[in-house]
């Protein structure tokens, strides 16, 4: 069982480009599972359906923080939320999070699936990114992982753009092991917001899951130099 977290960085850069770039960077991958944030939605534009299509995935999407954006020479009411990508069907279900206004609104993603039986829930996250605001991120997380907690009968993986290092004390209570950093700019030769990893993915509570490796991929740049995305994808392989 392979799932993989990645922050599709909105509509920014060469949108086009990258989709394609995300899309064939995924499929190499072959992900059972995708979570998904800063997923572009706007008329006649959709990250996470795109992406679905193209690697024969069911998208559970979760819309949040709307807002006008520019996108291709129009200003476009848009979202940028979460998605779940699964091979298999499942329930979806989303919370919102404690929020600060200068960051917006904030909302956990929890997908159900059985997989040979086995239960396993996935919670996908994107923290605060304000600086100085351990404080809320700590609270979001704290309020996820309970809400994910509710009812679990099997095991927990805990994914996505956490806006913080596996260090930090926001953090603690998912157990983190340091991991190559997951920023890396739009471009080769473009300057990192810094190196660091702030996409994480954990198996939380096993259950009957096992963890049997940790993946890194979507790094690789094409041949102008452009990445899928401002952020490396991760994920961890289950068995």
């Amino acid at each position: 069982m392979r799932i993989v977290t990645l922050n599709t960085w909105k509509n920014e850069g060469d949108y086009r480009r990258r989709l394609q770039l995300m899309g064939d960077g995924l499929r190499e991958l072959a992900p059972d599972v995708v979570c998904l944030q800063e997923c572009f939605a706007a008329e006649g534009f959709d990250t996470a359906g795109w992406l679905a299509a193209e690697l024969g995935l069911v998208a559970h999407q979760a819309p949040s923080r709307r807002k006008v954006r520019a996108h291709q020479g129009r200003d476009l009411d848009s979202s940028s939320g979460l998605a779940i990508l699964a091979r298999a069907q499942g329930v979806a279900d989303r919370l919102d999070l404690a929020s600060h206004p200068a960051d917006g609104d904030r909302i956990a993603q929890r997908l159900d699936l059985e997989v040979e039986g086995r239960p396993l829930r996935i919670l996908n996250l994107h923290l605060a990114h304000l600086r100085g605001a351990d404080g809320l991120r700590a609270r979001q997380l704290a309020e996820a992982l309970a809400w994910a907690g509710e009812g679990l009968t099997g095991g927990l993986v805990v994914a996505g753009d956490l806006n913080a290092q596996a260090a930090d004390a926001a953090l603690a209570p998912l157990g983190l092991d340091p991991r190559p950093g997951t920023l890396q700019g739009a471009r080769v030769g473009d300057t990192p917001v810094g190196l660091t990893a702030i996409d994480h993915c954990v198996l939380h509570r096993p259950g009957p899951w096992r963890e049997v490796a940790a993946l890194r991929g979507l790094d690789t740049p094409d041949a102008e130099g452009w990445y899928p995305s401002d952020h490396a994808a991760v994920g961890l392989d289950l068995a």
